[in-house]
């Protein structure tokens, strides 16, 4: 039961995450007043202008739309794993994704190279604890699948 939670929570926010970054690269700035305040409080790079280019923006909206799709998979539904050996492995490979992530991204060197405000505020209250989070959301979902390292034994051997 806790993990099918785990699983709509981690599907309901990296969702609504890929719907703002859709929103960004069909040029909306919101929740910003324009670009240039929005490329400040998203990206945070320094004196940056501009938003990243809509291949780059529509590309991370892919890997959240795939991320969101394997914790559903992870989350226990029937129809959707078939007792896959790839899942605990793929899903271990997205947490680690995220929680590296979110430790990367309060280091000094992290801090130094994106110091716009108020990214590096929001980066540090927000973007970094929520990526490590997911990044936990998805390391516990793989590690509750039954059986997942005889399956990663199997891979293997």
């Amino acid at each position: 039961m806790l993990i099918e939670v785990v699983s709509y929570v981690l599907v309901a926010l990296l969702t609504t995450i890929a719907l703002l970054h859709l929103g960004w690269a069909l040029g909306l700035s919101f929740p910003c007043a324009n670009e240039q305040s929005l490329a400040r409080t998203v990206v945070g790079r320094r004196g940056i202008t501009k938003m990243p280019s809509k291949l780059a923006t529509l590309f991370v909206v892919l890997c959240l739309v795939v991320a969101a799709y394997w914790a559903w998979r992870l989350g226990g539904h029937p129809e959707a794993n078939n007792a896959k050996w790839y899942l605990g492995p793929i899903g271990l490979l997205i947490g680690f994704v995220f929680a590296a992530r979110g430790v990367i991204g309060v280091l000094p060197a992290f801090e130094r190279a994106m110091p716009e405000q108020p990214f590096l505020k929001l980066n540090r209250r927000f973007y970094s604890p929520l990526c490590l989070l997911l990044g936990l959301g998805f390391v516990s979902l793989a590690l509750s699948l039954p059986n997942w390292t005889w399956r990663l034994g199997e891979m293997l051997g």
